[in-house]
């Protein structure tokens, strides 16, 4: 099939796809607005030496590994929910506690994803001061210029906008889907559709080329009765007997049956 007859299949039911595009943006739209509003921030705690040590630089990378399973445990989130008074359980703090260890860096990020941005950034805050303060108790007794330290590096900001749903990009996703979705509708229905509407059609269909084609024609006198292979809406010029211009819904008054002449006299 060359590109001239795919975009004329696609110029003869362009209306198809852009259906089935508003259709798909128009169910993401009101699909993601119906969603729940999830927001979603985040705090570093960055681990630190007493001094310039390799030994204290190793036991950091270890802690920074440790720490996302401490965040997780039940005991952790229960102190969580107590400091600030959330009130939601220690299953439901650790759900919606997401850490990422970066022990190359001395460093955990700590994610935290609520419907109420507040209790997000709350959320966050208290999970690093748990850490910084679990840490200090551990190391009390150690030599001073053996100790670690880690200590959250800003406050979790308080989010301003949700991260999910994402409204506009479901959106516009959904718009794409539609359109490849549309156009593949437009060539399963051409494909099934065996009318013929134009000359193009014609000679796809038989290979021939077209040399001329009758347009529709209206005559002024009464139309009759139609014929095999002629309609009565598209009458069909003829030339009348005495040289006049006729119809086929006129037929020349010659006294005998149309199409047969008088005999001549020899």
């Amino acid at each position: 099939m060359q590109l001239k007859e795919i975009l004329n299949i696609i110029r003869k039911r362009w209306w198809l796809a852009l259906v089935v595009v508003l259709a798909a943006m128009t169910a993401a739209f009101f699909y993601s607005i119906a969603q729940p509003k999830i927001y979603e921030t985040s705090v570093t705690v960055q681990g630190k030496p007493a001094k310039p040590d390799e030994n204290l630089n190793n036991t950091i990378k270890s802690e920074v590994r440790r720490l996302p399973t401490t965040l997780k445990s039940t005991d952790t989130a229960a102190r969580i929910d107590q400091r600030g008074h959330f009130d939601l359980g220690p299953a439901a703090i650790a759900a919606k506690i997401t850490s990422v260890p970066k022990p190359d860096e001395f460093y955990l990020l700590i994610t935290v994803s609520d419907t109420v941005p507040e209790r997000a950034a709350n959320i966050a805050n208290a999970a690093a001061d748990i850490i910084r303060e679990d840490n200090l108790q551990a190391v009390a007794l150690a030599p001073d210029d053996s100790k670690i330290f880690f200590d959250k590096t800003a406050k979790a900001p308080v989010p301003d906008r949700p991260s999910t749903p994402r409204t506009n990009l479901n959106t516009a996703a959904a718009g794409a889907l539609g359109l490849v979705i549309g156009l593949i509708l437009i060539f399963i229905v051409d494909f099934f559709d065996t009318s013929i509407r134009t000359q193009e059609d014609v000679e796809r269909l038989t290979g021939l080329n077209v040399l001329g084609t009758i347009p529709s024609w209206r005559g002024a006198g009464p139309v009759a009765e139609p014929v095999s292979g002629i309609s009565r809406s598209s009458p069909v010029p003829v030339k009348r007997l005495d040289g006049a211009a006729g119809d086929a819904g006129t037929p020349p008054d010659t006294g005998q049956p149309s199409g047969i002449k008088e005999p001549r006299n020899s």
